[in-house]
């Protein structure tokens, strides 16, 4: 049996979900456009802030606070089935595009909430991908600097991190 999800009313949430086998499926843009538009459809869908994001090649991070009583699970269900969906019907697969359950945590305090935000930043940069994370087109950081709105729930604050040289 199954571990029972840790689900706290109002808390915000770290969640990562693998892809199956840790296939690297998002190397080409086309798949990493797929599951963005999943998950901004998801925001216009589900109620929940969305504080961070990052695509990878096999797997993705989110930084989330479902509000109004939005239940977590439902969100990252609805991402990962529809993306699936999309996936085989564009690529013509009848292969399961995700492993596991997705993993996720809440975030204890505002030092773990800007330690997991930067976790998810530095994703692409430590992969070797590109320089600074703001590069990375399938990220919060990119959307943030460059005042893409709608997707990532962010700050004045926010902003000037990313502008700073």
């Amino acid at each position: 049996m199954r571990k029972r999800r840790d689900l706290i009313d109002g808390a915000s949430y770290h969640v990562t979900s693998r892809t199956n086998g840790k296939t690297q499926v998002f190397l080409e843009n086309l798949g990493r456009k797929v599951l963005l538009l999943t998950i901004e459809e998801a925001k216009e869908k589900y109620d929940f802030k969305l504080h961070n994001f990052c695509i990878m090649t096999n797997h993705f991070h989110l930084l989330i606070t479902p509000v109004n009583g939005t239940n977590l699970s439902r969100i990252v269900q609805w991402i990962k089935t529809n993306s699936a969906k999309r996936w085989n019907c564009i690529f013509k697969s009848k292969d399961h595009l995700w492993g596991e359950r997705f993993f996720s945590r809440p975030i204890k305090d505002m030092n773990d909430f800007y330690f997991v935000k930067e976790y998810i930043d530095q994703n692409p940069v430590k992969s070797g991908y590109v320089k600074n994370p703001q590069d990375w087109k399938y990220s919060g950081a990119y959307y943030i600097v460059n005042e893409i709105e709608g997707l990532v729930d962010y700050n004045e604050q926010d902003k000037q991190k990313y502008y700073k040289k």
